[in-house]
């Protein structure tokens, strides 16, 4: 496994210091940390975007790179408690899938065409990802249908990219609520995906509670992808409070 040296930690942090006053953290993590490499791959592809100039925003399968969304379920079900199948019996379901998005570098597109639907034997594949059939299908409508993809094989996607991330133990099963600091939470998901690096994924908060994480995945889904755009929406408190299902 690939380990973050020192050195790396302190350029780091005096990233931090220097632009604490002007910028959030995670936008000094966006802007100033990221391997070289990464960050040279990122802008050739902004730079050969910018060059195509206007983009059919509604034809399928012209995308940069994915947004894997994940909701705490817990925080979503204490806002939905009657309004959601998700929430009904304390599931204690964690991270749930959100959706997968097909995102540019600047902006996403939405509502392609594309006429599929997700047939009955799709739907019961999208359980496993997805708390709610309800949800599945209007992901697929609003987002889906713009990977160019068929329902199957979308779904697919779906669940390698779930299982690309990996959840910090901490978040597996709180007993309890608990409130960290921000910093920490970005680092324990850094510490158990070590080829994720900040500017690469958000979190993302309701008035310091935690909502979602935003991870941004290839579009072949084999690494992770630097998207500071994505990472605008991520949340600016210096600390987060988790509800638990307990």
């Amino acid at each position: 496994m690939k380990k973050r040296s020192w050195g790396a930690q302190r350029f780091f942090l005096l990233a931090l210091l220097c632009g604490g006053g002007i910028l959030s953290v995670t936008q000094s993590w966006a802007l100033d940390y990221c391997p070289g490499r990464v960050c040279r791959s990122y802008e050739r592809a902004s730079q050969r975007e910018s060059m195509r100039g206007s983009i059919d925003h509604s034809l399928p399968g012209q995308f940069d790179f994915y947004v894997l969304a994940l909701t705490w379920s817990a925080e979503f079900c204490q806002r939905h408690q009657s309004a959601s199948k998700q929430c009904v019996g304390n599931k204690n379901l964690g991270f749930v899938v959100h959706g997968l998005w097909p995102q540019y570098y600047n902006g996403y597109p939405l509502y392609c065409r594309n006429e599929a639907t997700l047939s009955t034997n799709a739907l019961k594949k999208a359980r496993d990802y997805f708390p709610t059939e309800r949800l599945a299908r209007y992901e697929w409508r609003k987002h889906g249908v713009c990977s160019g993809k068929t329902p199957n094989v979308y779904l697919e996607d779906v669940s390698r990219a779930r299982k690309l991330v990996k959840i910090p133990p901490l978040l597996l099963d709180p007993k309890t609520d608990q409130t960290i600091r921000l910093q920490a939470l970005y680092g324990d998901f850094l510490k158990i995906n070590p080829n994720l690096y900040p500017g690469m994924f958000s979190i993302n908060c309701r008035r310091g509670v935690l909502t979602e994480v935003r991870v941004c995945i290839s579009q072949n889904l084999r690494h992770y992808q630097l998207c500071p755009q994505v990472l605008e929406q991520s949340c600016r408190s210096s600390d987060i409070f988790i509800p638990s299902f307990h």
